[in-house]
């Protein structure tokens, strides 16, 4: 989105905010935040080749390792009906790699404008990334308001090479809807996605749906499925806003649903998850939540819009993930972060102690230095 617009939408959401922290005042419940010490070893004879922030400017990171590369989309304030993508061997060589426009959206179309959090995934032997885009109204509240989940798919198994528009990829009832993400588990595919009660447009609460697939580009289910609701304090104290899921699958089959929570434009901005107990993935009952699990902290504030975690040479994870680099309410301070995660005795993600922010690390060995 152009600033202007992201100019006016903040002031019309900074005074929303401002009303509904005032009703929550009196409801607020407080939750204890989840977190473990992350004892990362710090070793004075590191090479710090890996520089954070990673990308910078850069928000809504989704990256993919396959063919020894890193593969970054992420959203493009500069040039809302476009995707681009930077090709890396390494996290840290994404700063300086080429951003290669490989999709624009044609004018007059469902899907022209205000393209968000692209997701690049491969599966099932095809390279696919999906968005949320909206209809150009003539502005930003009813342009979002028209926002539905797509997907391009490559041309080849090169993702820096051609690409073509697949179509929509979403349930049947028709609503607004941002943020997808797909994954298979225990051999079923899933698509999840950040969307609104019935009617509701782009208006808050953002909640979490679910929705089973016969394969990675189409919904098999008749109607989405609501599985989470903002109805905890750090999740509502700005605006309800739960959005950016994504599966996190640890070696030992566990299933924690990763999503930012809050205003992405506030300090508040933060983690949560949802883990699974087993039983049906369409109904809430089935899903434990926990949080804020990762908040501001480290130097850097609102942190969230976590990538699925991508391997390291070793042996950890990298944790990628956006937040802004001044407390201010604010969108255009956003910078991409990285740090190693793990996972947990329970099988859910070890996000340590929160952000590591502005430190760096020698790449080769996941060492902070």
């Amino acid at each position: 989105m152009n600033m202007l617009s992201r100019r006016k939408r903040l002031g019309h959401l900074i005074r929303n905010s401002l009303v509904f922290s005032l009703v929550l005042l009196a409801t607020s419940v407080l939750v204890t935040p989840v977190r473990q010490v992350y004892a990362a070893p710090h070793h004075t004879n590191a090479t710090c080749s890996l520089q954070n922030p990673i990308v910078s400017p850069g928000a809504d990171p989704s990256v993919w390792y396959a063919n020894n590369q890193y593969y970054l989309v992420q959203s493009n304030e500069n040039a809302p009906n476009t995707i681009s993508i930077r090709a890396a061997s390494t996290l840290s060589g994404l700063a300086s790699a080429n951003n290669t426009t490989i999709w624009t959206a044609p004018s007059g179309t469902d899907y022209s404008t205000q393209i968000w959090a692209p997701e690049i995934e491969y599966l099932n032997g095809q390279w696919i990334v999906y968005f949320a885009a909206a209809r150009d109204m003539g502005s930003f509240d009813a342009s979002n308001t028209t926002h539905r989940i797509y997907a391009i798919t490559a041309n080849t198994n090169d993702p820096l090479g051609g690409w073509s528009f697949f179509g929509e990829v979403e349930d049947p009832t028709n609503e607004w809807a941002i943020d997808p993400t797909v994954f298979n588990y225990n051999n079923t595919w899933y698509e999840l996605w950040s969307g609104t009660p019935p009617g509701n447009g782009g208006a808050a609460p953002q909640q979490i749906y679910i929705a089973q697939m016969s394969d990675p580009l189409h919904v098999s289910d008749a109607y989405r499925k609501l599985i989470a609701n903002p109805d905890q304090t750090w999740e509502t104290s700005v605006q309800a806003i739960e959005e950016g899921p994504e599966a996190f699958i640890s070696p030992n089959n566990t299933l924690t649903i990763v999503y930012s929570a809050n205003a992405s434009w506030t300090s508040s901005y933060n983690l949560g998850e949802l883990v699974y107990n087993g039983g049906d993935m369409g109904t809430y009952k089935s899903y434990t939540k926990m949080g804020p699990v990762f908040s501001s902290g480290g130097g850097v504030y609102g942190p969230g819009h976590v990538s699925l975690p991508v391997p390291g040479a070793n042996g950890a994870s990298w944790l990628v993930y956006h937040a802004k680099t001044v407390q201010s309410n604010g969108w255009d301070d956003r910078k991409i972060f990285a740090q190693p995660s793990s996972w947990k005795s329970d099988g859910t993600p070890d996000f340590g102690d929160g952000p590591r922010g502005y430190t760096s690390f020698d790449e080769s060995t996941q060492q902070a230095c």
